[in-house]
């Protein structure tokens, strides 16, 4: 049997996939009926012969052994600590960062609670003002414990456990809290203050949207990235480019060797001192599991030329999964892992044949016969990541980029080069600041990086540039896809058949992406997005958009999900409250998309973020107490400022919608809001039972809806409590579908 190490690699990595997604419970079921299974096996001389049935239920029985064993030892014992006080002594094991206003840092902490119960975990903590803390600094305080939002399956939880961090938590401020410098002082600690000092090295040099686009290409460091650009590269399918896996890997491995072999140094010599750059960018990229994973592969690649020996790059591919998988089961949690690894494997499958097939095809002119070559090289390796990172893509973000080889082809190359005049300008920087030998990579950096932003701005104003799974027929056209290239190549094995079913998948994405429009032709949507505790929701209708209420941490998710339906220009916006962050998400919607109207309580509009972009809006509506506004002749919205805030009542197609921010008064609504249709609310309101209506949607976490979960019941709840969004079509007079995104 030819590569066994590939068959048990990716049968584990594939067994704990479906072990995130099942849950403890189910596999132990799994690890007892593997085991049966390689024992049958075993007695079996059609299968002992072959080898492969009893390796790959062996394999199955120790993958989902090891995930019910890592959650035992690890996560349930500490959910008894969910929303405990406590008293913490930690060191920060991680680079703190900050976003959103808050600052984070990760710690391995001893903690104890005031029943007396002490544990040790991994946490992360929050903090609303900064703690004066770096890698290995000790933090003591009163902190509050909580777990992530979502259970099994693919959710926060999940990926925090994928990091090793078991609880999250947030620091009492006005408590005594303490925090002491480094005490020990190991290798990472030089690894994170030289990523530190390397961040500023690129800050010190360029205009802050430049800086941040170069640190998130070269160190994965997306937390300054505007949302703007971040959604922008995420729309045209080219976000890989900002997580450091394989791409970066491979590229500063080639680097180093450059280096050392353009000094003149031996061949072995130099893959011995590549391989020792290679651990150290990984240490700098802080260990994420794509960065570990295409680092192995460098260093068994590496390993090879100084051994002599050829690498095989399947194997090295599944020794690197085996090896982050024993050692964390929850790695098969990480999106990015799982995208560098599918990513990987298709390049290793059939880049090559792609980048062969299409030189016979187009290297006709020996003239330009290099930048054929060129060409074809990415597009190779672009179309071969892409089929097979795309049930992942649908899956896990909800999209597909039709752009996405387009993008890639434009900017995969810009990428890259920017990624090795960036680096040698900031460590040239790092070493000599303001260096005249840094400017000539700073400069050419600097310049790839305003491309890549404008290329990625344009091309995602392209209307469809993204197709949401929400519009129905995406998954189906991945189903029926995946299961015709699978009947063409396992089961015909006809490869001329491939050119017929790729175009006949084409032709199904394409039928799909004109079907979807024409049924949401004249079609009205309120969609309550799923933000957490606060309200945004956002009524579309023939590409045309309302947005009332701005609410959650970020504005980020409201304009993407605004772009994922093709939204260019907003009709209406309305905040809901004064808060600050409300305003703030306002003004950047405002910035992001050309607005008609906003319409904005008096109050509201001396916010500093509101004040600022009021020149940008084509007409601003300012009311103290009341407002009426019509849209698209079947949308009427009112507006009434009750006990702080704003409530809103809101009429489609003689359906009716009362939106109700938190602290509403009930008793001082109009007689008619109170039998309103559906409501929307983020908490149970006082008096809410006196609201006859069919329906309450909540915008509410998984937490508050524990804690309510008597009250809810009584008012046909439905929620969104980090399940999704829930949207209302109203396609007709009362006619109304309600579906979950």
């Amino acid at each position: 049997m030819k590569r066994p190490l590939v068959l048990v690699g990716f049968s584990y990595l594939l067994t704990l996939v479906a072990a995130v997604y099942f849950g403890s419970e189910i596999s132990i079921i799994g690890a007892v009926l593997g085991l049966l299974l390689f024992i049958v096996a075993m007695f079996v001389p059609k299968f002992r012969i072959t080898k492969i049935y009893p390796i790959v239920f062996l394999t199955v029985s120790l993958a989902f052994g090891s995930f019910f064993a890592f959650y035992e030892e690890k996560i349930e014992p500490v959910k008894i600590l969910d929303g405990k006080d406590a008293i913490i002594e930690g060191t920060v094991v991680e680079a703190p960062f900050e976003q959103y206003g808050n600052f984070y840092y990760v710690l391995e902490a001893k903690l104890q609670t005031s029943d007396n119960l002490t544990k040790n975990i991994k946490i992360r903590l929050s903090s609303q003002s900064t703690l004066n803390a770096e890698p290995y600094s000790k933090i003591k305080g009163k902190v509050h414990l909580f777990l992530p939002k979502g259970g099994k399956g693919y959710s926060s939880g999940s990926y925090y456990a994928s990091k090793g961090i078991q609880m999250l938590a947030y620091l009492y401020n006005y408590e005594n809290y303490s925090v002491s410098p480094p005490q020990e002082k190991p290798l990472y600690y030089y690894a994170l203050k030289l990523r530190s000092k390397l961040l500023k090295s690129v800050r010190m040099m360029y205009a802050p949207d430049e800086a941040n686009l170069i640190n998130s290409v070269i160190f994965g460091e997306t937390t300054c990235l505007s949302d703007e650009v971040y959604f922008d590269f995420k729309n045209i399918g080219i976000s890989h480019i900002m997580s450091v896996s394989g791409l970066h890997m491979a590229t500063m491995s080639q680097l180093f060797m450059m280096i050392f072999l353009f000094l003149k140094f031996p061949k072995k010599l130099s893959s011995f001192l590549s391989a020792l750059g290679v651990i150290s960018f990984m240490g700098i990229t802080c260990f994420v599991p794509s960065v570990t994973r295409s680092g192995i592969m460098c260093l068994l690649y590496l390993s090879g030329i100084i051994l002599s020996r050829k690498s095989d790059a399947l194997n090295s591919l599944s020794v690197a999964i085996l090896i982050i998988c024993l050692i964390n089961p929850y790695a098969a949690a990480d999106i990015g892992f799982l995208l560098s690894c599918s990513a990987t494997l298709g390049i290793i499958l059939y880049a090559d044949k792609i980048n062969n097939y299409l030189n016979d095809k187009y290297d006709k002119i020996k003239k330009i016969s290099p930048l054929v070559h060129g060409i074809n090289g990415i597009l190779s390796t672009t179309l071969s990541a892409v089929l097979f990172t795309l049930p992942i893509t649908i899956l896990a973000f909800g999209s597909v980029s039709l752009l996405a080889p387009i993008s890639n082809l434009l900017m995969l190359v810009a990428s890259t080069l920017m990624l090795n005049f960036g680096a040698i300008a900031a460590v040239i920087n790092l070493i000599s600041p303001l260096s005249y030998f840094a400017l000539p990579f700073a400069v050419s950096a600097g310049i790839l990086s305003k491309y890549m932003q404008n290329c990625a701005h344009i091309l995602a104003q392209i209307p469809h540039c993204s197709i949401p799974e929400s519009s129905g027929f995406v998954m189906l056209w991945l189903a029926c896809t995946i299961f015709l290239f699978s009947i063409t190549v396992f089961i015909m094995k006809n490869k001329k058949i491939l050119k017929i079913t790729a175009l006949l998948s084409i032709i199904m994405l394409l039928t799909g992406v004109f079907s979807s429009q024409l049924y949401s032709t004249n079609v009205t949507r309120l969609a309550v997005l799923d933000i957490g505790t606060d309200e945004s929701i956002v009524i579309t209708r023939n590409k045309h958009a309302a947005v009332i209420g701005c609410g959650g941490y970020s504005s980020a998710y409201i304009g993407n999900y605004l772009k994922s339906q093709g939204i260019r220009c907003i009709d209406y916006i309305q905040p809901l409250t004064s808060g600050n962050m409300e305003s703030k998400n306002t003004a950047d919607l405002i910035k992001w998309f050309k607005t008609n109207t906003l319409t904005v309580n008096e109050d509201i509009i001396a916010d500093s973020y509101i004040i600022n972009m009021l020149p940008t809006v084509s007409r601003a509506e300012r009311y103290s107490s009341s407002a009426v506004t019509n849209l698209w002749d079947n949308v009427q919205i009112h507006t009434l400022c009750n006990g702080g805030k704003n409530a809103v009542y809101i009429e489609i197609n003689n359906v009716s919608v009362l939106i109700c921010p938190e602290k509403t008064e009930v008793s001082k609504l109009p007689g008619q809001w109170l039998y309103s249709d559906f409501v929307v609310a983020d908490t149970v309101l006082e008096n809410h039972a006196s609201i006859d209506c069919v329906s309450t949607i909540f915008s509410m976490n998984e937490k508050d809806l524990q804690k309510n979960s008597n009250k809810l019941k009584k008012l046909n709840p439905i929620m969104t409590g980090g399940a999704g969004n829930v949207v209302l079509e109203f396609s007709g007079d009362r006619m109304i579908k309600i579906r979950r995104e």
